[in-house]
């Protein structure tokens, strides 16, 4: 399968990546992750020149990872340090160094050939900050192709089939689904006007209001970052002056048929609340792991291994519109990517 490799691609969060390394598999590739003294993080190709066993099984002596097999140790550059046999270092080992960005509470990889763009990562404020918002997130890999995932949260009418705690009865004849386009970046924007104030809403609402001007407005940045703004105020009253809770849906590609999915939620009411924490990771587990995943994945069981969604020629609904716009230009950038190769 082919992907987006000028890109930034979430590798793992912030408190996943550490001393000990940890084995990835991202767009096809095996990566080892890992922390220097210093904690600035590494990325190496999980793969030793010699006998290529994976360095993943290795340890960590000082800021070098020694493979677990014969010794050979690489710096975070991807150089060999130290041959234990001998003591001269072929010239041939060494292995593939991968740039890495952290920020916004993840550790960003950049598997492409040519040179890093710090500033194509999104900003994804206020993300990543500790000063006045309480932070759930989590992690899923699901059995399915990164775009089935995009197409799920691009096209959130599903929400009121598949999602109780988010859905609201009778909302489907008010609501209104809207299309930005801005360069690559692709707004699906979902408004649902006076409406009932979801089980999910109500937790941070605080109103004696039994209705509200809901939205779910998603935002998606190339390759598959999406940050969604969940939210509701008092009817006909300005968006600043209502319940905001941010999401974070970052996508990336394990294989064709299997995706590494990271989610965040931030929140500035009942911050410290340990209570509200555990309601909100228990709500947001159900409804990704217990309802979207079973669902994508049956999904992709149907349609089968290495066929892609659109040559099947699925019907399209009005709420499809954001999905098809960012599946075709995810194309375009690959396309685009190729030729200049």
């Amino acid at each position: 399968m082919e992907y987006l490799r000028n890109a930034w691609y979430v590798a793992g969060s912030t408190a996943e990546i550490g001393r000990k390394p940890l084995r990835r598999v991202l767009l096809g590739e095996p990566v080892v992750l890992y922390r220097k003294e210093d904690g600035v993080p590494v990325a190496l190709a999980d793969r030793c020149p010699h006998r290529f066993a994976p360095l993943s099984r290795g340890r960590l002596v000082g800021d070098d990872l020694q493979c677990g097999y014969h010794g050979l140790r690489f710096d975070g550059a991807g150089a060999c340090t130290h041959n234990p046999h001998g003591g001269a270092i072929p010239r041939q080992a060494r292995v593939r160094s991968f740039p890495l960005l952290e920020r916004h509470g993840f550790v960003w990889i950049w598997m492409g050939e040519a040179d890093d763009k710090p500033e194509l990562l999104p900003d994804l404020a206020p993300f990543g900050r500790h000063d006045g918002y309480a932070t759930v997130d989590g992690y899923l890999r699901i059995a399915a192709n990164y775009q089935l995932i995009t197409d799920n949260l691009l096209d959130l009418s599903h929400v009121e089939f598949l999602h109780a705690a988010f859905a609201v009865e009778d909302v489907l004849e008010t609501s209104r689904t809207e299309l930005v386009r801005d360069g690559d970046t692709i707004h699906s924007n979902r408004w649902k006007p006076a409406c009932k104030v979801s089980r999910f809403l109500r937790m941070f609402w605080g109103s004696a209001s039994e209705r509200g001007d809901a939205r779910a407005n998603m935002r998606w940045d190339p390759p598959a970052i999406m940050f969604l703004d969940v939210g509701v105020t008092e009817v006909g009253a300005p968006v600043a002056d209502g319940v905001t809770t941010p999401f974070l849906h970052l996508l990336t590609p394990e294989t064709a048929t299997s995706t590494h999915y990271f989610w965040a939620m931030i929140r500035d009411r009942q911050v410290g609340d340990a209570e509200v924490d555990e309601r909100v990771r228990r709500i947001v587990t159900q409804a990704f792991a217990e309802e979207d995943e079973p669902m994508i994945e049956a999904q992709q069981q149907q349609i089968g291994p290495g066929v892609d969604l659109m040559d099947l020629g699925p019907v399209l609904l009005q709420p499809d519109a954001a999905a098809v716009n960012a599946r075709r230009t995810l194309a375009r950038l690959i396309a685009a990517e190729r030729s200049a190769t």
